[in-house]
């Protein structure tokens, strides 16, 4: 009878383990669909200051300015600071007041963990110099 018991519980161990492990999945898949839609949802910066966005880190010093008539950004450089290699694709609205004049995507090859480049931007949005406001969210 004793072994029986020695049994159940084992059996109720390893069952407990299975819901607490299948529990720790769950919360951290909902916690990175959360971090993913925060990604999708624009976000103000100012240009010339540097900015946080999904685990990607912009210096200070880039700027929005006119390229053949048309908006571009100059000097983006990023720093991936995930310990995996990953490309960026950022989107840029460009507004006055409520009203979206231009949209600038910018993009950069696989980075490795810590490492740092300069992002290529193009717009086909002719530029305008009296925009008030820039956000930047995910391309994709």
């Amino acid at each position: 009878m004793g072994q029986r018991n020695h049994r159940k519980w084992i059996v109720l161990a390893v069952i407990g383990a299975v819901v607490a492990l299948c529990a720790g999945v769950a919360a951290l898949l909902v916690v990175r669909s959360a971090l993913e839609r925060a990604n999708d949802d624009p976000s103000a910066v100012e240009p010339g200051d540097g900015f946080h966005h999904d685990s990607f880190v912009a210096d200070d010093g880039w700027q929005v300015v006119e390229e053949r008539g048309d908006f571009d950004i100059v000097d983006l450089t990023i720093t991936n600071t995930t310990l995996r290699p990953r490309p960026a694709f950022l989107e840029f609205s460009v507004y006055r007041a409520d009203e979206v004049v231009g949209v600038i995507s910018c993009s950069v090859g696989p980075l490795g963990a810590r490492e740092s480049d300069v992002m290529d931007c193009f717009s086909a949005d002719e530029f305008v110099d009296d925009y008030d406001r820039v956000e930047v969210a995910d391309t994709f």
